[in-house]
């Protein structure tokens, strides 16, 4: 997302299926940073599961492949600061 700044990023290649994950920090409403996760992830193919918050978190989960892939952005807000956190599960050839 446009003025994110990395954090924390890691990756593990692997098959059948291979983990990333990226925690950054940007200023932008929770719900600015879901919106644009999901317009990203829907464009990817992924499928938007129900709930937009766990425990009162947002986080949004999206799904590929009959659930074979996942994805989940997680999001804290701390001021005006926005922690995003996304972990993926993904074959190989998804990753970017």
């Amino acid at each position: 997302m446009k003025g994110a700044e990395v954090q924390t990023s890691s990756l593990q290649r692997s098959t059948p299926i291979s983990v990333a994950s990226l925690t950054a920090t940007l200023t932008a409403k929770p719900a600015d940073v879901l919106a644009y996760y999901t317009k990203v992830y829907l464009g990817q193919s992924f499928t938007a599961l129900p709930g937009d918050s766990v425990d009162g978190t947002p986080t949004k989960t999206f799904v590929r492949d009959a659930g074979k892939e996942s994805v989940v952005v997680g999001v804290v807000q701390t001021g005006s600061t926005a922690t995003v956190t996304i972990g993926a599960n993904v074959v190989p050839a998804s990753l970017k």
